[in-house]
């Protein structure tokens, strides 16, 4: 095994922690069973000595590990069928479909957007862009459909990355979302981080999390749910997830954030019988990335991109309306 050594002090908070526990917490693109496997090779130590996975751990322990060297991802091209809403030689807007992981990771090797831009482009992709992310400018989650530009070339690239960093890229997400919020419009500004139980997920952290800023405005509201606009100002991971539930008003059909059977068990009986069927309806999070403003590399003049809602989320507002 090659790698290198990563070491780890162990603080206050951790201790009598399982070691192989400890470590997939502070390492987020790890599993839990990968470090019990390096333990059980010899590849984790404490306080210089190898130790086991089950080990409980103590403050100020010191945690040495020799992390393996991933194997390198490849992306081969894929003839996937693309919806595109836009393309010139300098960028290409997609309609991203739900379900379709955005770039090769562990776990997730072909059908990627990827995957299918690289046979898209065929010989016309730059030879400068990394491979595997191309010229992805943003990332949509793999159930979050909608609109999502990439850049065909280094210097295109570069320019909406800029821009995005500076909020000059105005990103409007339309949400279906459990419950009616008050007030009807309003901002939500609370820091965003990594979660300490499930490094897979992420949580408001007003000690460790990065500004995360939201805007939201009701469109049609239910019994039961309302129709809304988001505009993000900041683009953190799971960031409209994370707002929404914490706000008390998860998506529809989110299975990580309180979306599915955790809100459901709020309800009453006549409740959770009138609203469950959305739950056969939205097999996913009910999030679509509608409109996508960017200032275009060749003119520098604000272009505007708008997607309809996908099948799923009309039938839901369609159940909804009907719903009594």
């Amino acid at each position: 095994m090659t790698g290198h050594i990563l070491k780890l002090s162990v603080p206050a908070d951790y201790e009598g922690e399982r070691l192989d526990i400890f470590c997939s917490r502070k390492i987020a693109d790890r599993t839990r069973s990968y470090f019990t496997k390096l333990a059980s090779s010899g590849h984790i130590s404490v306080d210089g000595k190898p130790a086991k996975a089950s080990l409980r751990i103590k403050r100020g322990m010191l945690v040495e590990i020799e992390l393996a060297s991933p194997p390198p991802i490849e992306a081969a091209p894929e003839d996937i069928p693309l919806d595109v809403v836009y393309e010139d030689k300098r960028i290409i807007v997609i309609n991203k479909a739900a379900g379709m992981v955005v770039h090769p990771a562990a776990g997730n090797y072909e059908g990627t957007l990827v995957n299918a831009l690289l046979h898209h482009f065929g010989e016309e992709k730059s030879g400068s862009i990394d491979p595997i992310r191309l010229g992805l400018i943003h990332r949509l989650d793999k159930d979050t459909s909608g609109l999502l530009v990439v850049a065909k070339d280094e210097q295109a690239l570069a320019y909406l990355q800029k821009n995005l960093k500076e909020r000059n890229i105005k990103r409007v997400y339309k949400a279906l979302v459990w419950g009616n919020i008050d007030p009807d419009k309003g901002t939500i500004d609370l820091p965003i981080g990594r979660s300490e139980r499930d490094r897979k997920k992420m949580q408001v952290n007003p000690r460790h999390g990065r500004d995360a800023v939201t805007h939201y405005e009701v469109i049609e509201s239910f019994k039961g749910c309302d129709l809304i606009s988001v505009r993000l100002e900041t683009g953190r991971t799971h960031q409209i997830r994370v707002h929404l539930s914490y706000y008390g008003h998860p998506l529809v059909g989110d299975p990580n954030y309180n979306g599915r059977t955790g809100y459901l068990k709020r309800l009453g009986k006549n409740e959770l019988t009138r609203l469950s069927p959305l739950m056969g309806i939205m097999e996913r999070q009910a999030l679509h990335a509608a409109e996508l403003t960017l200032p275009h590399p060749d003119s520098r003049e604000q272009t505007r991109f708008q997607s309809e809602l996908p099948d799923d989320m009309v039938r839901a507002i369609s159940f909804l309306r009907k719903s009594k």
